[in-house]
């Protein structure tokens, strides 16, 4: 593709959308053509309807091909966490003697790890939580071993099996629309690493996804998610709450969360909300109770999932806050102070730090853009021969 761009095609929820991007200046992106296309979405099951899926993308890659020059071939997928499963391992390889760690001691620590798990199905992605040289000290990437030596390498490690129906679903429609290579990205893994600090990953990290019909927690730890769930809650359940308490129907439910603002003090029992297209009028305090009580489901969802995995760090991971992302807090304002206050931890909402998508709904796509863009690219024989000898993995 010309410029170095890359196709990414992100698959959310409640809608899908493809984007082409470059590299920009100072760490920044230059941006192509990008459609999106809302559908009848997924839950923990499956999508709603395979068909809807299909349409949607596509819709999307067709209306950015016909506007693009060049030809499109290879595309990146970010799959969302319903489909990803995660299995962690802490492995160690020796040395008969002292060396120093090179690319290939790194690759042959995850490729003994991932012959130990046994595990079935297709690896999309690897990544480390930390590694070690047998003096305890924890290095958080890679590049920051090769040259030091050692007769041990161990690490705490990352692999992601993505699901052979979402892979089986996805392949079938990118394939007949004539993609001849096609990349897989856990979702959730890219947000982590664009949206969080490194050196707030080399703690325990807490990234929590919301969208429209799905949200999930994950706990990241240096470049490696640790554990993560998904439930099946979003902003669309959120709609269809205020659908049946007010008696209301989708367009005028979606209107009222779009105006609606829970993060204030007592509202007073007259305020009214009066509809800007049909002109009707609700209790302000009515609707707002409806989406705290809508919201709660997820606290008690997030709550239960670290009393279960984290009950013994309690005291520990309630001092990190928990980073929240995704369409579905945009749409539900003052949604991140209530899920503060109900699960009694520090919350802060997270999106790309750009111009124009500097707002939650972005931080996927944007995230996928950075990480298709960070990939390394094939190397040559020569970087293949300095590797070897304890440089740099390009």
């Amino acid at each position: 593709m010309r410029n170095e761009s890359v196709a990414i095609l992100d698959i959310r929820s409640g809608e899908v959308s493809f984007l082409l991007g470059a590299k920009g200046v100072n760490g920044t992106f230059a941006f192509g053509d990008s459609r999106s296309e809302k559908y009848d979405g997924y839950c923990l099951d499956g999508f709603f309807d395979v068909d809807s899926f299909r349409r949607a993308v596509v819709t999307v890659i067709t209306a950015v091909r016909q506007n693009y020059g060049g030809v499109i071939s290879e595309v990146c997928v970010g799959v969302p966490a319903p489909f990803i499963s995660v299995m962690t391992k802490g492995h160690t390889i020796s040395f008969p003697s002292k060396r120093k760690i090179c690319a290939q001691d790194v690759e042959a620590l995850y490729d003994s790890g991932f012959n130990e798990l046994l595990a079935s199905g297709q690896c999309i992605r690897r990544s480390e939580m930390y590694f070690t040289l047998g003096d305890n000290r924890k290095y958080f990437s890679a590049e920051s071993l090769y040259g030091v030596s050692t007769t041990m390498l161990k690490g705490g490690l990352c692999y992601y099996f993505v699901s052979d129906y979402f892979h089986a679903t996805v392949e079938s429609v990118l394939k007949e629309l004539g993609f001849s290579q096609i990349r897989y990205t856990p979702s959730i893994l890219a947000q982590a690493h664009y949206l969080l600090p490194e050196k707030k990953r080399e703690g325990y990290a807490f990234l929590l996804d919301v969208g429209f019909l799905t949200s999930s927690i994950s706990v990241v730890y240096g470049n490696g998610i640790v554990r993560e769930e998904t439930f099946d809650f979003g902003s669309g359940k959120t709609i269809v709450a205020l659908m049946q308490a007010l008696g209301i129907d989708y367009s005028l439910a979606q209107e009222i969360l779009s105006a609606s603002n829970i993060s204030g003090g007592n509202v007073s029992k007259d305020l009214r909300f009066v509809s800007e297209y049909s002109g009707e009028t609700f209790s302000v305090l009515e609707i707002n109770e409806v989406i705290k009580c809508s919201l709660d489901e997820l606290c008690e969802r997030v709550e239960s999932f670290f009393e279960k995995y984290y009950k013994d760090k309690t005291s520990v991971f309630s001092l990190n806050p928990i980073s929240i992302t995704g369409e579905g807090i945009g749409e539900m304002r003052g949604s991140a102070e209530h899920i503060s206050r109900r699960l009694n931890r520090l919350t802060e909402i997270v999106y790309p730090d750009l111009p124009y998508y500097d707002k939650p709904a972005f931080s996927s796509r944007i995230a996928l853009l950075h990480s298709a863009l960070s990939r390394p690219k094939n190397r040559s024989w020569i970087q293949r021969i300095f590797n070897s000898f304890g440089g740099r993995k390009k």
